[in-house]
């Protein structure tokens, strides 16, 4: 139908023909209530009778009018007219991506910023389990302003794992275009090999195209030229795209070809990643591409090393973009790296003589101290199995002994003194997590006291006292004053500076930060200087003792401040931390990662049909901290969010996700169709909880607000107030029902493993057993998890006889490559006990020295 200008249709006046389509055309019209230009698309009056046109055309308006993104199109309205569907979107002022490419090969920079557009818009859609199927130049349009909107939703689908079509690459087309009806549902040249075998297709499926797409921009020509749809779809499953010009940057390189992989699994796993990659990569960038060598990896490590690819990609990004900063101007900080090796920083010091002297796990291995003279190569000191703590005005170190995570952030040891390289450590204090010396060479330090931190100064004498965390407390130069970060929340990294004097009078510098860790005094003592940030901890900023905030400098990924030394030159690492959820089919498989976002904080159930039901953070475009509750299929489809809260279990029919609120509260999430409803749990806190068999009745570890301590407690699902089955205390680590429902297993005092009798609340322990119970695999038979806490950290599954505490059974689950891992915990086993789901906790970085950052000491 060709609508002339000065039509109306309902109240959009028609200004002028746009252009035409496969199935629709475009006009520029006048919405006359808003007084707005807009863009109005008609089907085509040859394709009103085909329904399945029609329904495409549907499903376009309703997928692109579900999202809201800056680099989605957006949907304003739909209507009928004359018996023909129209759709009304946001007017464009630009081209499309295909017409610019007709001009040549993009800039760098300017490819990898509209390459990193594309995936935060399709990681919008993602999160909606909304799969595109079309990325291509001809569906990207490029604004004025160089903002890119992804076009054209039409072929796009729910991600339920169908295939294109029952004949694959046989129902394809040779035009470029083709949409019509009986071809492939994507285009030739940017189809995933999954497309192309007519295989279920997940998001993996668009960060194929994208690359394809961003190959395109790099070099000028197409990643799969053919003169045929077969010849194309040969290439795809197949071949290489040509080789990359020889003046493009190594990373970028292995960005695209990351992307390009022919199996899903080897790609990027999800859009966030890609454009947190590319975003990294748009600072200075490395050499170019023929400086690349060949290094021999060991085969063992490979698989490993694929996987974590986007991972390393970054950091390696990150830290070109830091040593790029030598080239800065005169006056500007100088950045130099100290750190090469893959693995994780603990802990960073200056000496007094100007050595950097830091503690790291590296390759895999144990914590161990390394020196870095001047400008040489760090050596180790043979000082193994320790993170560094702090370094005296004399040179004496105090270090953690055979340490451990407290949690992600902290690491608990023993404190002991190592009066010079190669002396044995001394021995003070046990469970402590930080220390530092006095100018008088004493050492304050905090330590874990029950459920509280303690900050002792001297030994003994407590300062300060929190139910929160304390973390990096350091002395000012002339050692009348104590800075550290306050943690109100254990475990989280929220935090405040606080100022604390030898007294313990204490007072609260600056506002609290979202994110902190890393603290250090200026060299004048005047400010306090931390590492904070809103989402990453990635900016330092300097608060002065008066309570003045400014920001020193900004990176791209989470900072550490280590140290500050008298000339103003600072030590900072660089960090990137996940946790991962990791899926293993059965003892003695390769762990597969199904992760929804950058952290997995907890699993709560893996069903027996492959359902597995976690918490996440949010979304990329929440920035509140909130956390997500997940359920992902086992074979790798994406994942969806079923709502806020932290996932505690599925229902025995699949259909209710149980979660709990940061508040106490407890909802019941549908997994289909249906509404959140609240359980009802009045009088009571609850952490955790678990279904009865019944899908109606809970049991559940929750506190009263009236008393202390978490205890059991059983809810009925209606009104009746919760019941508490025991008073013994017990941790909030987990509770799991036996199968006749008439007994629960808990963690009570002194990690002890507990059963208690629903009926009379009667307690036995489990002889000699310690652990976590996940689930009960006969009335006899319970299975637990050990959760190793040092570097490389493994997870330990044992199936034990509940009456004597024997061990029937016992598996090992570690890491790959565990290169930079800090934790494996919060494991959950299937009903037949073969497989397990569990979290990984990840932090890899380098340590960089940056001169000229602050002014020196007067």
């Amino acid at each position: 139908m060709r609508l002339s200008p000065g039509l109306r249709i309902g109240p959009y006046e028609v200004l002028a023909a746009l252009g035409t389509g496969g199935m629709a055309e475009v006009y520029r019209a006048r919405d006359t209530r808003l007084g707005r230009d807009i863009a109005l698309k008609v089907v085509n009056e040859t394709l009103v009778r085909d329904p399945d046109l029609l329904r495409r055309f549907e499903q376009e308006a309703r997928v692109a009018g579900s999202l809201n993104h800056p680099n989605l199109v957006s949907v304003f309205d739909v209507g009928d007219h004359d018996g023909s569907p129209y759709l009304v979107t946001e007017l464009l002022q630009g081209e499309s991506l295909r017409a610019k490419l007709m001009r040549g090969r993009l800039p760098v920079l300017t490819a990898l910023d509209w390459a990193a557009q594309m995936a935060r818009g399709l990681a919008a859609a993602h999160a909606r389990g909304i799969v595109h199927r079309d990325v291509k130049p001809d569906n990207l349009f490029v604004s004025a302003d160089g903002q890119v909107k992804l076009l054209d939703f039409g072929i796009a689908k729910l991600s339920q794992g169908q295939p294109a079509g029952p004949h694959g690459l046989n129902e394809g087309t040779l035009q470029p275009d083709a949409t019509a009806p009986g071809s492939v549902l994507g285009t030739p040249g940017y189809m995933s090999p999954e497309q192309v075998r007519g295989e279920p297709v997940d998001a993996r499926t668009d960060l194929f195209a994208v690359g394809a797409v961003l190959y395109e921009m790099l070099t000028g020509q197409r990643a799969f030229p053919g003169a045929t749809f077969v010849e194309t779809g040969y290439a795809i499953l197949h071949q290489d795209p040509p080789s990359f010009p020889t003046d493009l940057p190594p990373s970028v390189v292995q960005v695209v070809q990351r992307c390009l992989e022919k199996e899903a699994g080897r790609r990027f796993q999800s859009a966030s990643d890609l454009a947190f990659a590319l975003d990294v990569l748009r600072g200075p960038i490395t050499a170019p591409a023929a400086a690349l060598r060949t290094v021999p990896v060991k085969p063992g490590r490979a698989r490993w090393i694929a996987a974590l690819l986007a991972l390393a990609l970054s950091l390696a990004a990150a830290a070109v973009v830091a040593a790029r900063f030598l080239r800065t101007p005169p006056g500007e900080p100088r950045v130099e790296q100290v750190s090469f090796r893959w693995g994780t920083v603990t802990g960073a010091r200056f000496t007094p003589d100007g050595r950097v002297i830091f503690s790291a796990a590296f390759d895999g291995q144990p914590e161990e101290l390394y020196s870095r003279p001047g400008s040489g190569s760090a050596q180790a000191i043979g000082v193994r199995d320790a993170s560094l703590a702090a370094i005296s005005r004399t040179g004496e170190l105090a270090v953690l002994l055979h340490p451990s995570f407290s949690f992600f952030l902290a690491r608990r040891g023993t404190l002991a003194r190592v009066p010079e390289a190669g002396s044995a450590p001394r021995a003070l204090a046990e469970d402590v997590e930080f220390a530092d010396w006095s100018p008088g060479g004493e050492l304050a330090f905090t330590r874990v006291v029950g459920r509280t931190r303690v900050l002792e100064f001297p030994a003994g004498r407590v300062l300060y006292r929190t139910e929160g965390w304390i973390s990096h407390l350091r002395f000012s130069h002339a050692g009348d004053r104590i800075a550290f970060l306050h943690h109100p929340v254990f475990a989280d990294d929220a935090g405040e500076v606080v100022l604390l004097d030898t007294s313990g009078q204490a007072r609260t510098l600056g506002r609290r930060w979202p994110r902190t860790y890393g603290l250090a005094w200026s060299p004048d003592d005047r400010e306090v200087l931390f590492a904070a940030g809103k989402v990453l901890r990635n900016t330092l900023v300097a608060v002065s003792t008066s309570g003045e905030e400014r920001t020193v400098y900004q990176h791209l990924t989470d900072l550490r401040l280590e140290d500050v030394a008298k000339d103003g030159s600072a030590l900072l690492s660089s960090q990137v931390e996940r946790s991962e959820l990791v899926y293993v089919p059965s003892a003695g498989s390769p762990g597969r990662m199904l992760s929804f976002s950058d952290w997995t904080s907890g699993v709560g159930a893996l069903s027996a049909d492959g359902q597995i039901l976690f918490s996440a953070n949010a979304p990329t475009e929440r920035t509140d901290g909130t956390e997500v509750t997940v359920i992902r299929s086992t074979d790798g489809t994406p994942a969806r969010v079923l709502g806020d809260g932290k996932a505690n279990d599925l229902s025995p029919d699949g259909r209710w996700a149980l979660v709990t609120t940061p508040g106490g509260s407890v909802l019941a999430l549908p997994t289909g169709p249906g509404s959140a409803r609240e359980i009802p749990s009045p009088g009571v806190e609850v952490w955790s909880a678990r279904w009865f068999r019944d899908g109606r009745r809970l049991i559940a570890l929750a506190r009263s607000p009236s008393g202390p301590g978490v205890h059991l407690y059983l809810l009925d699902g209606g009104s009746n107030p919760p019941r508490r089955v025991s008073d013994l205390p017990m941790t909030n680590r987990a509770v799991t029902l036996s199968p006749d429902e008439r007994r629960a297993a808990v963690v009570g005092p002194e990690e002890r493993v507990l059963l208690i009798s629903l009926q009379d609340g009667r307690v036995k322990e489990i002889p000699g057993t310690t652990g976590t119970p996940r689930r009960w695999a006969t009335e006899r038979e319970l299975w637990l998890s050990r959760s190793g806490q040092n570097m490389p950290a493994e997870n330990t599954v044992l199936r034990v006889d509940v009456e004597t505490g024997k061990t029937l059974e016992e598996r090992v689950y570690r890491p790959a490559d565990p290169g930079g891992t800090t934790s494996r915990s919060d494991l959950e086993i299937s009903p037949d006990g073969k497989a397990v789901a569990y979290t990984e906790g990840r932090i890899v970085g380098s340590l960089y020295l940056v001169r000229g950052l602050l002014s020196p000491a007067r």
